[in-house]
C-alpha cells in the first residue's frame, strides 16, 4: 500500500472528473455530454449491476457486452468511473500506456468517442500502490462507484453538495453503499476514493488492515479513541506532525517499522502444510488448540532458522546416509521451505479429508524436542477457522485443486485470496498475494489501430488473435515461409506484455526437457569440483517470475515449436497446458509440485512448407489455438502491395509475388511476403539477387524430384514477361491494398 510523493496532481484530477462531475452533470472528457446524471447513472447500474455477467470473460469483454447499445452518456461515464479507479494506482500496477489503452477502448464504444481529455492524463501516473486485491476487484469497486454515483446523483442538489464538502457524511455514505452489496471486496475503492477527494482528512492508504494496525502500533498516540479508524489516524498523524515539524507517511521510517512487524516487506505467499495422517499421526487438533503448524522429518536434528539451502542439504545428508537421492531432496527441500522461506504473514492452510482450516503464520520458527520429534519443528500460527472449519466441497473447483496432498508443505499462493476471504482473513493477506483470484483471468491490454499500423494488419484480425490468446492461453501462428510469423509473434507479445516480460527460443531436433523446464547441470562445488545440481530451464523460470508479477501478462515464444519433439520436451507439462492451477509431480523436483499461473502465455510458431503441421499430434492440437498466416489469405494477402505503398515504392515486387504463387498452386508451398519487404527489392539488381539467392533456392528444395524446370517456370525472367505484358494473364491477379 505504499505511496508516492507525488499524488496530489492525482487527486485534484479525481476531484475534477468525480466531484465535477456529479456538481455539474457534465463530463470531464467531452464537456458538452451530460453524463454525470440520474437517469445515466440508473442506466449503467441497470447494465453492470443489475445484470452481471458471471461468465469467465474477463473484465474488458464482459463490460463490452454490457455496454452494447448504450447511449454515448453511459459509455463515458464508464470510461470515467475508470479513471477514478485506475489513475492513483503507480505503473507496477498498471502502467500508463495500459490504463491509456483501457479508457481508450471503452471510449471507443460511444458512437461519437471523446479522448481522454489531456489535463487529466498526467494524473495517470498514480501515486499508490492498491495492493493484489485492489487489481483483482476491479468489477467490485466498479460496481461501489456506479452505486456511489447513482445515489448521489439521485439526491437533490443542496444535499448533494453538502455530502461531497463533508468528508465524514461521505464516508458514512461510501460504506453504506459498500454494506448493501453484501460483500467487502470493493472496499479498497472506497479507502482511495476518500483520500482522492478529501486529502486533509484521510491517509492516502487502500487497507483497513493497515489503517487498524498503525493505530494498534502508536494507541498511545491515540489516547482518546473515537472507534472511528479514519477519525482516529487523522488525530494521530496530526499529533506526531507536530512532534516532528513535517508530513508523516506511514509506509517510510520510522514509522512502517513500529506498525508491520519489524518492517517486514516481503511478498506474502499462502502454504498448505500436512497435518493428516502423517506416518500414521493427526497432528490438526494440536495444532489448532494450541495455535501452531509443524513438521516432522524425526530423523534430521535441529537445523538453524533460517538456514540456507546448503546447510540445509548437508545436514540432511549426514542424518539420512541411507536414504535415497529422492528422499534427501525432499527432505531438504521441504525443511528449507518451513524453517527459511515461509515468513511471518504468511498464509497457512493444512486440510482433511472434508474440511480446510487457514490461519497466518505469527512467527520464525522453534525447534523443541521435548514435545515429541514429529512435533519439534513449529511455527507459531493465528488459526482463524477453529470455530467454523471451510468445507472443502464448497470451494471452488480451482480451488480444491490445489489442496491435494502430494507432499509436506508446499505452495498455494494462487488460491490464498480465495480461502483467506472465505476465512476472514481477506484485510491480512489478499491484498498482495500472488495471483490471488484465480477465479479472474488476467486482462491482456486492447489491440490498438497503432498497433494495427505497425503491422500492417487489419486491426480485426489482430484483436481476434489477442482474444483467441486470452482465451486459450496457448496460440500457434503457421503458414509458409516468408510469411512474418516470428515477426507477428514478437510484436504482438511485446504491445500485450512489455518487452521486459517476453522471452524467446527456438526448438530444434535435439531440444529436450530439461532444455525446455528443467535438468541437471553441472555446477562449481566447494573446493573448485563440478557437481551436478538441478537447474531450471525458460519455462520455469518465466513461470517464476509470472508468478511473483500476477498483475502483469508474460509471454513466452517458442519460434519453430514443430522442429521439436512436442511429446518428450513437454512431458507432463502437457496437463499443465490445459489445467493451470493444478499441481503436477515433475521428473527432477517431485518434493516441490509445480503449477502453470495464469498470466503466462505461449505463442509458437510453425513452418508448413514441410506439412509438418500433419504431424502435430492431437494433444498439441487440443491446447493450443491455431491462426493460418498465408499468402493468399488476410492478414497476409496484399501485405507486400501495403508495405511497398506506404513507402511509395513500385508494386512490381508484389505483382511477381503474387504471378509466383499463382504458378505454385499451393497454399503450404506459398512464398511469404516478407522475403520481398526490404528496401532492396525496389531495385532491379536487389530484386534479381533476392530471386536467385533466396526465393529460387528455397523452391528448389521444397520441388526436389518432381522433374518441374525450376528457372524456366518460377524464374524472374519468366515471371516478369507475364506481370509487364499488357495481356496479363487471369490465373494472376493483380496485387491488392487491402487496409
Amino acid at each position: 500500500m505504499a505511496r508516492r510523493p507525488d499524488g496530489a496532481e492525482v487527486a485534484v484530477a479525481v476531484r475534477r472528473v468525480f466531484r465535477g462531475g456529479l456538481l455539474s452533470g457534465k463530463s470531464a472528457f467531452r464537456p458538452d455530454l451530460a453524463a454525470w446524471t440520474a437517469a445515466t447513472a440508473s442506466d449503467l447500474r441497470a447494465r453492470f449491476v443489475d445484470r452481471p455477467d458471471e461468465s469467465s470473460d474477463t473484465f474488458l469483454a464482459k463490460l463490452r457486452r454490457q455496454l452494447a447499445g448504450a447511449p454515448d452518456e453511459t459509455i463515458v461515464l464508464a470510461a470515467e468511473l475508470l479513471f477514478v479507479n485506475m489513475a492513483p494506482l503507480v505503473p507496477e500496477q498498471i502502467g500508463i500506456p495500459k490504463k491509456l489503452q483501457i479508457l481508450r477502448e471503452v471510449l471507443s464504444w460511444a458512437g461519437s468517442p471523446p479522448e481522454v481529455h489531456p489535463d487529466v492524463q498526467p494524473a495517470l501516473k498514480g501515486f499508490l500502490h492498491g495492493g493484489q486485491g485492489f487489481l483483482n476487484y476491479r468489477w467490485a469497486q466498479f460496481q461501489i462507484l456506479v452505486l456511489l454515483v447513482e445515489r448521489l446523483a439521485r439526491t437533490e442538489r443542496v444535499e448533494r453538495e453538502a455530502l461531497l464538502a463533508d468528508p465524514w457524511r461521505f464516508r458514512t455514505l461510501c460504506f453504506d453503499i459498500q454494506d448493501s452489496v453484501g460483500h467487502k471486496k470493493g472496499r479498497a475503492q472506497i479507502h482511495v476514493l476518500l483520500f482522492a477527494l478529501f486529502p486533509d482528512s484521510f491517509q492516502p492508504i487502500a487497507s483497513a488492515h493497515h489503517k487498524h494496525e498503525i493505530l494498534k502500533a502508536f494507541a498511545d498516540d491515540v489516547p482518546d479513541p473515537t472507534g472511528n479508524d479514519d477519525k482516529d489516524l487523522l488525530t494521530l498523524s496530526r499529533t506526531l506532525e507536530v512532534q516532528i515539524g513535517q508530513p508523516v507517511d506511514f509506509y517510510d521510517e520510522p514509522w512502517v517499522g513500529r506498525w508491520r512487524k519489524g518492517a517486514v516487506r516481503h511478498e506474502q505467499r499462502g502454504w498448505l502444510v500436512r497435518g493428516n495422517n502423517v506416518d500414521g499421526h493427526d497432528f490438526i487438533p494440536a495444532w489448532l488448540d494450541r495455535g501452531y503448524c509443524s513438521i516432522s522429518f524425526r530423523e534430521v536434528p535441529e537445523i538453524a532458522a533460517g538456514a540456507d539451502k546448503l546447510q540445509v542439504r548437508q545436514a540432511v545428508a549426514e542424518a539420512m546416509p541411507e536414504a535415497s537421492v529422492q528422499q534427501r531432496g525432499t527432505a531438504a527441500y521441504q525443511l528449507h521451505v518451513f524453517l527459511t522461506v515461509i515468513q511471518p504473514g504468511d498464509l497457512v492452510v493444512t486440510v482433511t479429508p472434508d474440511e480446510v482450516h487457514v490461519g497466518t503464520v505469527q512467527g520464525p520458527p522453534v525447534y523443541d524436542p521435548s514435545d515429541g520429534l514429529d512435533n519439534a519443528r513449529r511455527r507459531p500460527v493465528r488459526w482463524a477457522t477453529v470455530e467454523r472449519p471451510l468445507v472443502r466441497a464448497e470451494l471452488p473447483e480451482k480451488v480444491q485443486a490445489r489442496l491435494p496432498l502430494p507432499s509436506t508443505v508446499y505452495e498455494i499462493s494462487s488460491v490464498a485470496a480465495e480461502l483467506a476471504e472465505r476465512a476472514g482473513l481477506e484485510a491480512v493477506v489478499a491484498e498482495e498475494l500472488a495471483d490471488v483470484d484465480v477465479t479472474k483471468p488476467l486482462e491482456l491490454p486492447p489491440v490498438t489501430q497503432e498497433l494495427a499500423k505497425d503491422l500492417l494488419m487489419p486491426l480485426e484480425w489482430l484483436r481476434e488473435t489477442a482474444e483467441q490468446l486470452q482465451d486459450q492461453r496457448q496460440l500457434v501462428l503457421h503458414g509458409p515461409p516468408g510469411t512474418g510469423k516470428t515477426h507477428v509473434a514478437r510484436t504482438l507479445a511485446r504491445h500485450l506484455a512489455g518487452p521486459d516480460r517476453v522471452e524467446l527460443i527456438q526448438f530444434h531436433p535435439s531440444y529436450t526437457y530439461e532444455d525446455f523446464f528443467e535438468g541437471f547441470r553441472p555446477v562449481r562445488g566447494d573446493g573448485g569440483s563440478i557437481v551436478f545440481d538441478v537447474l531450471p530451464g525458460p519455462f520455469k523460470l518465466l513461470a517464476e517470475r509470472a508468478r511473483k508479477d500476477p498483475a502483469n501478462p508474460y509471454v513466452l515464444i517458442i519460434d519453430e515449436i514443430n522442429r521439436a519433439n512436442l511429446a518428450k520436451v513437454f512431458g507432463e507439462l502437457y496437463f499443465l497446458l490445459e489445467y493451470r492451477e493444478e499441481p503436477v509431480t515433475t521428473q527432477y523436483s517431485p518434493h516441490d509440485p509445480f503449477h502453470l499461473p495464469g498470466n503466462l502465455f505461449l505463442i509458437g510458431t510453425m513452418n508448413t512448407a514441410d506439412r509438418s503441421i500433419a504431424l502435430v499430434d492431437a494433444a498439441m492440437r487440443r491446447r493450443f489455438a491455431f491462426r493460418r498466416l498465408s499468402p493468399e489469405l488476410p492478414p497476409v494477402r496484399g501485405l507486400l502491395a501495403r508495405w511497398l505503398h506506404a513507402r511509395g515504392l513500385p508494386d512490381t515486387a508484389a505483382r511477381l509475388l503474387d504471378e509466383l504463387n499463382a504458378r505454385l498452386g499451393d497454399a503450404d508451398r506459398a512464398i511469404g511476403p516478407s522475403y520481398l519487404m526490404k528496401p532492396g527489392a525496389a531495385r532491379p539488381e536487389g530484386l534479381d539477387l533476392i530471386w536467385r539467392t533466396q526465393i529460387l533456392p528455397l523452391l528448389e528444395d521444397q520441388l526436389h524430384g518432381t522433374g518441374i524446370d525450376i528457372e524456366e517456370e518460377y524464374g524472374l525472367g519468366s515471371l516478369l514477361a507475364v506481370v509487364t505484358s499488357p495481356d496479363r494473364p487471369a490465373g494472376s491477379p493483380a496485387p491488392t491494398v487491402e487496409s
